[in-house]
């Protein structure tokens, strides 16, 4: 059973590009894995500021015929999703996380929190921009383990994700 995801919760994509040395992104998906940083980033990767974190009231699958995942916000779900704050991002990187996130994902506000603090932070992620159907939940972990591969083979490109087949 597929189920769709839209934009109907109101969100607007946050696209200024001003102000980098105090912006923070958040990485939920394939790029918490450092293979995908580096090969998006080359050696940039190894500049990032790391920060386990976490965001609540949202919700990951697995977009349909990819290797690659969504992330819907649900502000009545109790899930928490693990992954890396990235502080002070520089334009070059931002620009390079952009292109490779391709036409169907853009930058959109939200809230994160550093594991073992309450205070919330403001940050962006990645957030589909138009409807893509999804399957079941999407797993970091278990992707990393048994879906990375396929991930390069089929769906990587530096110069923008594939979209869905």
């Amino acid at each position: 059973r597929y189920q769709k995801f839209s934009l109907c919760n109101g969100l607007i994509p946050y696209l200024k590009m001003d102000e980098f040395h105090n912006k923070t992104l958040f990485f939920y998906g394939t790029l918490r894995a450092r293979e995908v940083r580096e090969a998006v980033l080359d050696k940039q990767a190894n500049n990032l500021i790391l920060i386990d974190a976490f965001i609540k009231g949202y919700k990951l699958f697995k977009v349909k015929n990819t290797n690659y995942p969504l992330i819907i916000s649900d502000p009545l779900s109790k899930n928490r999703i693990d992954g890396f704050l990235v502080n002070g991002p520089n334009k070059e990187i931002i620009n390079k996380l952009d292109i490779f996130e391709g036409e169907n994902y853009s930058r959109f506000n939200t809230y994160a929190y550093k594991v073992n603090e309450k205070l919330k932070i403001k940050t962006e992620i990645y957030m589909p921009n138009k409807s893509l159907e999804y399957l079941d939940e999407w797993i970091f972990e278990d992707w990393y383990k048994f879906n990375q591969k396929k991930f390069f083979e089929d769906d990587f490109n530096k110069n923008g994700i594939l979209s869905p087949k």
